[in-house]
């Protein structure tokens, strides 16, 4: 399989607090790798980093075999799909934020498809006309798959999570991990965030950091 994401001697420092040294990672075309560890340890920079939001004091990233760089973050954006942990957009309806993703520069060329998005939720457990409720009325849980679900109709080749299931119950977490599977057995490459025990037992690989 390709390697999509690969991260070489990276050290990463935040606040004067050096999190990382030296720490290597790659993940596989259709792989689901997951990081855990506490609170702190730079699991959510890490992420930030790979994306270029947050430079690496050593070491290098590489996505889908292009070094991550001045000249090269914004096709790398382009080809990666990130949800962090808590997510605010300024829109009333549901309608309205799933259609978000697909007005932006790095998303121009992937269509808004409603019938898709509609599986991913049946899939998900959520009912459809939760596209005309205002944002405000959805629970913790509801919010939380609905964004999942955004990040999956993009398609992109990498998919980046930050606690995917911190406001889920055990019912909705085997829904997300049935989707994260789904996901990488389409192709995409997968690198999440989390504490949750099902969530890491599903995954093809678990990091400590």
């Amino acid at each position: 399989m390709k390697e999509m994401l690969k991260i070489e001697s990276a050290a990463l420092r935040l606040g004067g607090r050096l999190l990382l040294s030296g720490f290597g990672l790659r993940v596989k075309q259709g792989e689901w790798v997951c990081l855990t560890g506490e609170s702190g340890c730079g699991k959510t920079s890490l992420l930030r980093a790979v994306q270029g939001f947050l430079p690496l004091e050593a070491g290098q990233v590489f996505v889908n075999g292009e070094k991550l760089g001045r000249h090269t973050v914004e096709r790398i954006r382009g080809c990666t799909a990130y949800v962090p942990q808590e997510l605010f957009l300024p829109v009333e309806t549901v309608g309205e934020m799933v259609r978000i993703p697909f007005q932006l520069k790095a998303n121009s060329g992937r269509r808004f498809a409603e019938n898709e998005l509609l599986e991913l939720w049946s899939l998900l457990g959520l009912e459809r006309d939760l596209l005309r409720r205002r944002v405000v009325q959805l629970s913790g849980g509801q919010r939380q798959r609905v964004i999942l679900s955004m990040a999956a109709l993009l398609a992109k080749p990498l998919c980046l999570v930050d606690e995917p299931t911190s406001a889920l119950d055990g019912e909705s977490v085997g829904r997300v991990v049935d989707l994260f599977r789904r996901m990488a057995a389409a192709g995409t490459a997968v690198l999440s965030v989390s504490h949750n025990r099902d969530f890491l037992d599903a995954c093809d690989r678990v990091i400590r950091l």
